[in-house]
């Protein structure tokens, strides 16, 4: 798989634009709804954003606004901001950001000047001022009232990427954020609250500021306008800056990201995003399986490698997992869809992939519903074991290897393990079964900002289900898959 990012080339050289309200600080990154300046115009991706420009974006309507230091700026709807100051020298990296979130909610994702000292970043509001070390916060501005809530990474994180805080303060006193999902809220009267552990509902309020979107918005006219705004030609490493739009603008649906969203943002197709490998697997598969390949779910790891880069290695091999020899990687994927690629049906399951390095055993559940041809809906939950201990060095850790067949009864959900992995002998004497398989793809990827093993960092699981007739005759058939998923490690 080739390197899957475009970097955004922004303008070089010293900017020092404290006294000049000519001079481009950044640009439009997405404008999703009305987005307008002080001057009225409406502005679209790609418009450039002048030092003391006043950005309202209106009702169910959404902005992100990126500037010169790679700071990434999201707007939710309802809300107004000015940027007041910006120094920036990218040889040092070094300058000074101010802006003022009048109303509404603005997410900020810092960028290089953020990385020393939190005076370096500063957003105010009325009721008091926010300094930001290196991380990703929101704030909500509620007439009097401000809140803030810190995203991350905090210390420790998995991923080992640097820990950043927020301080919170105003004339009555500060507080710091330096723990993920911290939240605090203040006036112009009050201190800053302790800091707390958001509530799910509180966290509905910061997600729902940025979730606006204009009712029968397409999503090929957010992705197009994405593509309009910030992409060329040229295919490089991942970029923070257009890995936080990409990932933010594409999650539509609890699906997570496809493949075929993702290769129309950066105008091209899914073979050439996917590398010369799987345009021949894509060659060999029915029109009906290309269709189900191009919807394929994204995981986390997806999301990483478009936000950070990185380098995608290939599949794991026995020999490489049996060169770990200790701990566990698990693999979770939530309510995966399964759409019909022939005839009618439709599903979703759910797989948690456990490796078991000392016993180099790999163990696999699977659980859900499916329904094929009109049938009622099924619920199952199958468990099957994997071992590779004795399997040859190169042999690949695929769902062609980490799978099991079984018949699915169709009323009950009684999963009977099959030897035939091909034709669907058994069902010649019991019409009541769906054939069925499940597997996992375990894979390689370096992934920039992290010095974890690259070995195994993806896990890709799939199902199919199969409905035959009594002449061995496939009618209906549904399948499902979530690419990358990043594991737990212990």
């Amino acid at each position: 798989m080739k390197k899957i990012i475009i970097l955004l080339i922004f303008l070089l050289g010293i900017v020092n634009i404290s006294n000049a309200n000519d001079q481009i600080i950044g640009s439009i990154g997405l404008a999703v709804g009305i987005v307008k300046n002080q001057n009225g115009n409406v502005l679209k991706p790609g418009d450039p954003i002048y030092f003391g420009d006043k950005i309202t974006v209106e009702n169910k309507s959404k902005s992100q606004i990126l500037l010169l230091d790679e700071t990434v700026l999201t707007l939710g709807q309802k809300s107004t901001i000015t940027i007041d100051d910006f120094v920036y020298d990218p040889s040092t990296n070094n300058g000074k950001i101010l802006t003022n979130v009048i109303a509404g909610s603005m997410k900020v994702l810092s960028g290089k000047i953020s990385q020393g000292d939190p005076e370096d970043l500063i957003v105010k509001t009325p009721a008091g001022t926010i300094g930001t070390r290196g991380t990703e916060f929101q704030t909500i501005v509620d007439e009097d009232e401000s809140k803030v809530l810190l995203i991350g990474p905090g210390e420790d994180n998995t991923l080992g990427l640097r820990a950043g805080s927020v301080e919170v303060f105003n004339d009555l006193g500060s507080v710091t954020l330096d723990n993920p999902f911290a939240f605090t809220q203040f006036n112009a009267n009050q201190i800053p609250t302790p800091p707390v552990t958001i509530s799910n509902e509180q966290l509905q309020e910061f997600q729902n500021f940025l979730e606006a979107r204009n009712e029968g918005l397409a999503e090929e006219t957010v992705a197009e306008a994405i593509k309009e705004g910030l992409f060329d030609d040229n295919q490089v490493t991942g970029n923070e800056v257009i890995g936080e739009i990409l990932t933010d603008a594409l999650n539509l649906s609890d699906g997570g990201l496809t493949f075929d969203e993702i290769a129309k943002v950066l105008g091209t197709t899914m073979e050439q995003l996917l590398g010369d490998d799987y345009q021949e697997e894509m060659q060999k598969e029915t029109p009906e399986n290309q269709k189900l390949m191009a919807n394929a779910e994204g995981g986390d790891g997806l999301a990483y490698i478009l936000k950070y880069g990185g380098e995608i290695q290939g599949d794991s091999t026995a020999g490489q997992f049996r060169g770990i020899t200790s701990g566990t990687y698990t693999y979770t994927g939530n309510n995966i869809n399964m759409g019909a690629t022939k005839g009618v049906g439709s599903g979703t399951f759910s797989s948690v992939n456990i490796v078991d390095f000392a016993n180099r055993k790999i163990t696999n559940r699977y659980t859900g519903t499916v329904s094929l041809g009109g049938d009622d809906p099924v619920a199952f939950d199958h468990e099957f074991t994997i071992d590779y201990s004795s399997s040859s060095a190169s042999t690949v850790l695929d769902a062609n290897t980490v799978i099991e067949f079984f018949s699915l009864n169709k009323s009950t959900g009684e999963v009977t393990p099959v030897e035939n992995a091909h034709l669907p002998s058994d069902y010649r004497v019991n019409s009541d079964v769906y054939r069925a398989d499940a597997g996992i793809t375990l894979g390689n990827v370096r992934f920039n900002g992290t010095s974890n093993s690259p070995i195994g960092s993806i896990g890709s699981p799939t199902m199919n289900v199969l409905n035959y007739n009594a002449s061995d005759t496939l009618e209906n058939s549904v399948n499902g898959q979530r690419t990358a998923i990043m594991p737990k490690r212990d």
